[in-house]
């Protein structure tokens, strides 16, 4: 009895130590070492079931990781963090039937080897197993990104989010491919322990272990790649585009938001003029700084004002043409922005297809819209819908759950999306693509790189994390982001509500390669969650 509560506390422990790898703890190291806890759970299951047991066990050490990193998602509901967590926890629990079922070396006894034949044979065996286990744990975070519209937040890879060296080769395998490191490292340094210890126990001591020796090398060599790209591609061109980037910060529950909307509305027109009279400010100094007097200070204004997702209160209907139409206080907004500059004006809004928004059956759409200033307005409209809070598959049961949990009926939800076409804007009189993405579509590769194409592009997000409050939440979503520049060798600029705002460079960073300075929206005490705005080149 004390035996298997001994493994359950370990168990546990061991996904309580994975979560301190992430935000807001930050300890990334511990992704290499969590591993040594489970495995050996795993491999000394014994008798009948082994598979069923193994599940058990990291199953709940899911439970131990999610709960602690999914914590954040309690600020919007408790119920529906916890369900969240359990169903995650199911993706350990394969990952611990199939180590302690059907790629468990433990199974083979110990055996003396006398030859380098033999020891040859044994340390290929240990790199078998763990590259197996280590390539059915990217399976897994593969299935879980598109699973049941898919939630692949936190994968193993992320850990390597302010490692820019390692996350590198993401740009070949991906974030997932990853968290392929860690897990084969820690399969073979489980292994290589156990047989130090028992070479120990029968006095003949091996120095070299070529298993362990082969699983290093293979860290090195990401290493050394990762330095080799890290170099290049912080020595590639840039689009020299210039952005402005407005956030307010505004407080929100899951059930309402705190400002008037007419509140809302006003401040971000009040830091839009803000960030504008920098642009000039910057022009005057530079002039009084010029040494000739016939050099000419251009007043660069930016290519494109971001205002982040759902920030007007307010529909923008589509039209038979195919036009783009708001009220009269939607097209004022636009006109009062369009009338401090030349720049194209990027926000998060709803979009309506169909004749009124209180139409049940019109088509609602969470958009992101770019308005050109001259009558030309393109949109894309969000793919990746979030389930449970956009739309709800239609399942009786998932219906009869969000209404005991919310109190209210969930209707129709919003409608998805189909269309992958990048839009263009005009950057330093070249066209760039932009590949646009709406609150968390950011964390999603497949979505992403849907949309790549030849030429100049940047990633656009617009988010609001705000219903996260003031968590590790943003932040989380932040690192999962950064890795699509990586990926898709495209720079991201992101305008958050509340939350990370920034510019992300080809290498996954928010230093300018070229300027040396951070391209992120702070206040004084390095907190993102700020009023204010951003202007920073791309």
């Amino acid at each position: 009895m004390m035996v298997n509560f001994l493994k359950i506390l370990v168990a546990v422990l061991s996904g309580i130590v994975l979560a301190f790898s992430f935000a807001p703890f930050d300890e990334a190291w511990v992704v290499w070492g969590w591993m040594w806890l489970l495995l050996p759970l795993l491999w000394t299951v014994s008798g009948n079931r082994r598979s069923l047991k193994g599940f058990g066990l990291a199953w709940l050490a899911g439970m131990g990781f999610w709960v602690i990193n999914l914590k954040w998602l309690g600020t919007v509901t408790w119920p529906g963090a916890l369900a969240l967590s359990a169903y995650l926890s199911a993706y350990f629990g394969f990952f611990g039937a199939f180590a302690a079922g059907s790629v468990n070396p433990w199974r083979v006894k110990y055996e003396r080897v006398k030859t380098i034949r033999d020891r040859a044979k044994q340390s290929f065996r240990s790199l078998g197993s763990a590259a197996l286990l280590a390539g059915f744990w990217c399976g897994l975070e593969w299935v879980r990104g598109w699973l049941m519209t898919g939630f692949g937040w936190n994968g193993l890879g992320v850990t390597f989010a302010k490692n820019l060296i390692l996350a590198q080769n993401a740009e070949y395998v991906g974030v997932i491919g990853l968290s392929f490191l860690p897990v084969f490292l820690s399969a073979v340094a489980v292994q290589t322990a156990r047989r130090f210890y028992q070479q120990f126990r029968a006095n003949e001591v091996k120095v070299l272990h070529w298993d362990f020796a082969t699983a290093l090398l293979l860290i090195m060599l990401s290493f050394t790649w990762g330095t080799i790209r890290l170099s290049s591609v912080t020595n590639e061109p840039k689009i020299e585009g210039r952005v402005l980037m407005v956030q307010q910060d505004i407080p929100q529950f899951a059930d309402k938001i705190l400002w008037e909307p007419s509140k809302i509305v006003d401040g971000f027109e009040e830091l839009t003029a803000e960030g504008i009279e920098e642009v000039f400010r910057e022009s005057a100094e530079a002039a009084q700084e010029t040494q000739s007097e016939e050099e000419i200070v251009e007043i660069r204004m930016p290519d494109l004002v971001i205002w982040p997702e759902a920030c007007l209160p307010a529909y923008l209907h589509e039209q038979e043409n195919g036009s783009m139409v708001g009220g009269p206080k939607v097209e004022s907004v636009f006109e009062y922005i369009h009338s401090l500059g030349d720049f194209t004006f990027v926000l998060g809004m709803s979009e309506v297809r169909g004749e009124t928004a209180v139409d049940p059956e019109v088509d609602v759409y969470n958009s992101l819209i770019m308005d050109e200033g001259n009558g030309g307005r393109q949109s894309y409209q969000k793919n990746h819908l979030v389930i449970l809070g956009e739309f709800i598959p239609d399942l009786p049961f998932l219906h009869d759950l969000y209404l005991q949990t919310t109190g209210v009926e969930f209707g129709k939800g919003l409608s998805r999306g189909t269309t992958f076409e990048p839009l263009e804007v005009d950057i330093g009189g070249q066209p760039v693509g932009v590949i646009p993405s709406v609150c968390f579509e950011d964390t999603v590769p497949r979505l992403t790189r849907k949309f790549v194409r030849h030429g100049p592009q940047v990633l656009v997000n617009v988010t609001n994390d705000g219903w996260f409050q003031e968590s590790e939440g943003s932040l989380q979503h932040f690192r999962n982001a950064l890795f699509r520049s990586i990926e898709l060798r495209r720079p991201t600029v992101r305008c958050a509500n509340r939350g990370v705002t920034g510019v992300v460079t080809l290498a996954g960073s928010l230093v300018d390669p070229y300027s040396k300075k951070m391209r992120h929206l702070v206040n004084e005490s390095g907190s993102y969650f700020h009023r204010g705005y951003l202007l920073a080149t791309v």
